[in-house]
């Protein structure tokens, strides 16, 4: 169990160290911004192809060599950045077409990894709901800490040294499921039909499943809201308001600082909870406390605010990932939740590209006002759907711990 949280971790760590390392390198060499837009928006496409197609792999080739794999061909991927830019330079299109090849395999990988926990949860007789509160606090400490290890590496070390220590974090990855998670041979069935029917089978049972299909559509609800607020909505605010770089990254690690808490105190209590309910009164209490940055609160005022906010919104991850391991069969698992990771992200850019004409014609402000009644009408679409609803009876993999709350 401790090395898959590791591995998830190291992975999640690693991919939010290059994300930060890689535009900075990019800005460093060429001054170019609409250069380091062209290479983020790379990552975006390939990432929701190969979550999907890349999910019938996991089935067929088995979980664990798909989780290794993933992380072996990005440590390549990042590894080819500070190379070519030694040999030949930076080029922004050949810099893009790296980030596209790396997303590639990031897919693929963070889904196997998420079908491993019920395999892991039933050989260390720990209960899903729980490990996967685990998870998910792993997964925002590697977001939180991502960020700070790379402005600590960038200024020791420089971007393109600092690429290669996440060479070596996805190499640490690959060792620790390698010896530390079991092996669960892929069954041949997985293998009987074609390829791309495989894929079909999984959206399909997605599809067919009221609770899966609805928790799916009401992440894809939430991601249109929730995508821009890291990357478009906060930068505008906090630029707007004046506030200190030092600062401003305070405000941005207070998320993921409160998601953590949030997320283990749940994996606690969480026996004793109803899914539906946390699910409804989480978006709608982080609806409410997005909406209040609309009064621009001083920067510890804003601090404090975001660990709020994320402090409610920590279960809803947790409950999600539950939600898809309880109801999907051991042989389509990978499937299932490699379609429902591709089906979530698939209008993100829908929000990312409404995010700025709302900040151009109405201020930042005024579109968290927006962010949070787009929380508001999760939350009632949570309360409404008939299928989420049933989310609470869930029908478990035989073996599987129980997680009845």
């Amino acid at each position: 169990m401790w090395c898959l949280l590791g591995a998830t971790g190291l992975s999640v760590m690693g991919n939010a160290v290059v994300a930060m390392a890689l535009p900075w390198l990019i800005l460093q060499r060429t001054g170019s911004a609409t250069a380091a837009g062209l290479v983020g928006a790379a990552a975006v496409l390939p990432g929701v192809l190969s979550a999907m197609f890349g999910s019938a792999l996991i089935d067929r080739a088995g979980r664990k060599l798909v989780s290794n794999g993933a992380d072996v061909l990005s440590a390549l991927a990042v590894a080819a950045v500070p190379i070519v830019d030694a040999l030949f330079g930076i080029n922004a299109a050949v810099m893009a077409l790296l980030v596209a090849i790396g997303a590639t395999f990031d897919g693929p990988g963070m889904a196997a990894r998420e079908s491993l926990r019920p395999d892991v949860a039933k050989h260390s007789g720990v209960p899903l709901v729980k490990l996967n509160a685990w998870g998910e606090t792993v997964d925002s400490l590697g977001a939180f800490g991502g960020p700070a290890l790379a402005g600590l590496l960038i200024g020791f070390i420089g971007p393109a040294d600092t690429l290669w220590v996440t060479v070596g974090m996805f190499l640490m990855a690959v060792v620790l499921v390698w010896f530390g998670v079991p092996r669960v041979p892929p069954r041949p069935q997985a293998r009987e039909e074609s390829y791309l029917r495989s894929v079909r089978t999984g959206l399909v049972f997605v599809l067919r499943d009221p609770v899966l299909r609805s928790v799916t559509m009401m992440s894809v609800i939430a991601m249109i809201f929730l995508s821009p607020i890291d990357p478009v909505f906060f930068p505008a605010y906090l630029q707007g308001e004046a506030v200190p770089p030092a600062l401003a990254g305070l405000v941005l690690a207070a998320f993921p600082v409160g998601t953590v808490i949030g997320a283990m105190g749940y994996g606690v209590v969480a026996e004793r909870l109803n899914m539906r309910l946390t699910l409804g009164v989480g978006l709608l209490l982080a609806g409410v406390g997005l909406s209040l940055y609309v009064f621009t609160p001083p920067v510890y005022g804003m601090i404090a605010l975001a660990v709020a906010i994320g402090i409610v919104a920590g279960p809803l991850n947790p409950i999600v990932a539950t939600a898809h391991q309880q109801r999907t069969p051991d042989h389509l698992r990978g499937r299932v939740i490699g379609t429902v990771v591709a089906l979530s992200s698939a209008l993100t850019p829908v929000g990312l590209l409404a995010a700025g004409p709302v900040i151009d014609g109405f201020g930042a402000p005024f579109g968290f006002v927006v962010i949070g009644a787009g929380c508001a009408l999760t939350a009632l679409y949570c309360f409404c759907s008939k299928g989420i609803r049933t989310i609470d009876t869930p029908q478990p993999s035989p073996g599987l711990p129980s997680a009845t709350v």
